[in-house]
């Protein structure tokens, strides 16, 4: 004979589950709309955070190829930053873990699109002095979820692009690049 309690309790769940897919819940850092950028290529170096990067934009739709893409993202800068920003008080004091990251969309060639984008996250945790152990391995679960964060916001920014917003910010800078070449080229062939 079953439990009646607990085949009201399972239909509850199931009942819950499948009202939160209804409504669209997502499991944090999974991406459901399409990028119309297809292809990237990832450069920097920190392998560590482009080796993650890589995999969750390939999951996300996006083909990471290397020199065939048109578009590249490149990581300037990775910072992981661990520091106690409280004095050790009944064996307790606060430390403060952050994480920055510095990108660049550029061409397939190189040039720079749009300015740099610096993305930080930092979380502050209370620490025992008694449990080192316990503290580092605190620490890097919580790299590990900043890290995740910012690759989730790097993914949200990059789906939001649009191919004529790249397409135009290239020729954007490839004119500004060429009208410097321009005028010192016209001043020479003035000058008598």
């Amino acid at each position: 004979m079953t439990n009646p309690f607990r085949s009201v309790s399972m239909s509850a769940l199931l009942l819950l589950t499948s009202l939160l897919t209804a409504c669209g819940f997502h499991l944090r850092g999974e991406m459901s709309t399409a990028s119309e950028i297809s292809q990237l290529s990832v450069t920097g170096d920190d392998p560590v955070y482009i080796n993650y990067l890589s995999r969750a934009m390939e999951r996300s739709g996006i083909n990471i190829s290397g020199q065939t893409a048109p578009w590249q993202i490149h990581i300037v800068s990775v910072e992981r930053d661990v520091d106690q920003q409280t004095v050790a008080s009944a064996g307790y004091f606060e430390q403060r873990i952050a994480m920055n990251v510095v990108y660049q969309l550029r061409t397939a060639s190189g040039l720079p699109l749009f300015s740099p984008v610096q993305l930080t996250r930092e979380r502050y945790i209370t620490q025992s002095q008694d449990a080192p152990n316990a503290a580092e391995s605190e620490q890097s679960i919580i790299l590990s979820e900043l890290q995740q964060e910012l690759i989730a916001t790097t993914l949200r920014r990059i789906h939001n692009l649009s191919l004529a917003e790249l397409s135009e910010e290239a020729r954007r800078v490839r004119n500004a690049a060429k009208a410097p070449v321009e005028n010192s080229e016209s001043n020479r062939n003035s000058q008598p």
